[in-house]
């Protein structure tokens, strides 16, 4: 963004379980596209041992976090944009 301001999304729309990388939905693609902005896919791995579905309080454990290279989305098939990025997460 302009002002420096960088923008989180979860583009499963929510967690799985059991830490499965469930589908992506086109927001991110839309997001990115349409705001010429850079995506940076990022991998969250042991989440579901830290903060399960339907805990209020996250517990002390170990996560590990992999980012990978800025990606840029253009074109208007926003499904396909969120598949890209949704192989790029899936490889890191």
């Amino acid at each position: 963004m302009s002002d420096g301001a960088t923008i989180l999304l979860f583009p499963e729309g929510r967690r799985s379980g059991a830490g499965v990388i469930e589908t992506f939905r086109p927001g991110v693609g839309i997001l990115a596209s349409r705001l010429r902005i850079p995506v940076v896919p990022v991998r969250v791995a042991g989440v579901e041992n830290v903060l399960r579905v339907g805990w209020n309080m996250a517990r002390p454990g170990r996560v590990r976090v992999k980012f990978g290279a800025p990606l840029t989305l253009r074109g208007e098939d926003y499904a396909a944009l969120a598949w890209e990025v949704e192989e790029a997460v899936k490889r890191l």
